[in-house]
Parts: structure tokens; sequence; C-alpha cells
């Protein structure tokens, strides 16, 4: 009865967990470059159960009587990479990339939070929002003023009184000449980048870059790759299963007063 109730409290524990994925998900179903992120669930190991100090079977001595799950706990988290659709702006530093690949940005670090302690602090990241803008001074940013950095590592600086075109190979032109080309990174595995934000990505140690095969598409945005439909009908089994797991307890809750306060009783 105990391994019972462990086992359904291990249960609503893992459904709680992947709800809370689920409405992240939901909720950044407009943020523009978001991938959704998914939970998987993984049993504990087998564990040999010992039948000690049963006095009326072979006294003092431990006797295997099998193994036993308890449980189930939370796997690995994942993110799904498949490419979002495409939303045309019309605009041309509104840009969207084709295939596998990141924008890169000089990210400073406004305040602090729970994951970064120290304010103004400078970091490279990663992203798939490609939603730009020119600053008064010419400088390519992101909305919330990170620098937009070019192939060499360095901020992109444009004439904002001339005509800008941007190819599919992220060369930026004015007055018909390549003025900048965009810095966009990929890697051989993108189990080396951690999530941070919305829809930012940095890397951590053992990571390996590779060339950029995808296309840049300017007067478009990536939307996430969240579909509410989906999710929404994950919410239903989830909440399901969190309520089977819920009834379980309640039962053996029952069974369990029954035989402590019922069963041998004399009337």
């Amino acid at each position: 009865m105990v391994k019972g109730l462990y086992t359904a409290y291990t249960g609503m524990v893992q459904e709680q967990k992947r709800m809370d994925v689920i409405t992240n998900n939901l909720a950044n179903f407009n943020t523009t470059g978001y991938k959704k992120e998914g939970l998987t669930s993984q049993a504990f190991d087998e564990q040999l159960a010992l039948k000690i100090k049963d006095f009326t079977d072979a006294p003092l001595t431990a006797r295997r009587i099998g193994y036993i799950t308890p449980g189930v706990k939370i796997g690995q988290g994942y993110t799904d990479w498949s490419e979002g659709p495409m939303r045309e702006t019309n605009n041309t530093y509104d840009l969207a990339i084709a295939g596998d690949g990141f924008f890169t940005i000089e990210y400073t670090n406004k305040a602090v939070n729970i994951e970064r302690d120290l304010a103004n602090v400078t970091t490279t990241m990663y992203t798939r929002d490609g939603n730009f803008t020119l600053t008064s001074e010419g400088v390519l940013t992101t909305q919330d003023g990170d620098f937009v950095l070019d192939n060499a590592g360095g901020h992109i600086t444009l004439d904002p009184n001339l005509q800008t075109q941007i190819n599919v190979n992220g060369d930026i032109i004015q007055d018909g000449e390549v003025v900048a080309t965009l810095g966009i990174a990929d890697f051989e595995d993108y189990d080396y980048l951690q999530h941070y934000g919305e829809n930012y990505w940095y890397t951590i140690d053992g990571f390996t870059e590779k060339d950029f095969e995808g296309q840049v598409y300017a007067g478009f945005l990536e939307q996430s790759n969240v579909s509410v439909v989906d999710e929404m009908v994950n919410m239903i089994a989830v909440q399901r299963n969190y309520e089977t797991n819920q009834k379980m307890i309640t039962t053996i809750d029952e069974t369990l007063d029954k035989t402590v306060n019922q069963v041998g009783v004399l009337s």
C-alpha cells in the first residue's frame, strides 16, 4: 500500500512539471523565434525488495522477494528545434532564417535576476528572433537595444539615410555595396546550447560550430513553432493523469483507514 502511495505521488509531481512546460509553451505562442519545450518521463531504477524481521519464516534472515519499481521520475527536458512558420512584415530589418542557424547578439544583462547575479554584464547570445531595428545613429540592434553582431563579431553600423537591402546570404547592401554581413552561427550539436529567457541561447563547454547553410529572408519573422491545439490536447491528458493519481492516493488512504481502524475490531 505504501508503495502505491509513493508511486501515485511521484506521478502527480511528474504531471505537475509537464503542466509547467505546457503552460510556458502556450504563454510564448506569440514570441518570435520561440522553440517549444518538452519533458520526458523515466521510471526509477528497479530496487531489490527484501523481507526482514519476519519471525514466521527464517527468523533474523532477510529473504529476497523480488524487484519493485517505485514510480516515475522526471527524465530529460528537450527543445523542439523544428522551424516555425514565417510571417511577412515588409520591414527591411525584420529577418528570418530558413534552415538551421542563429543570429549573433551582444547581450547586456539589464538587471540582476535569477540566472545572472550581476547587471551590465555582456555575453554573446544566439537567437532566432530577427525583429531588429536601426537606431538614429545607424546601429542595428534588437528591440531591447542589444547589438546585432556581424560575421567578425563587431557592431553593425549603417547609413540611416540610404536604402538598405539584405540578401539571402546575410549581406547588408547600401548604395550597391556590401557594407556588412550578418553574424549567423550554427552548431554541430544543439545539446550544447543553454536556453536563456524567452528566445535566447548561449553555448556551454564542448560546443562545436559549423558553417551556416541556411538562408536569410528580409521582411519576414519566424513565429514560434508551438501548436496551440497540440498543447491544449496535452494539457487535458496531463490533467486526467494527475486526477487518476490523486484518486489512487484517496483509494489507498481509505483502504489503510479501514485496515487500521476496522479490521480486527471486536464488536
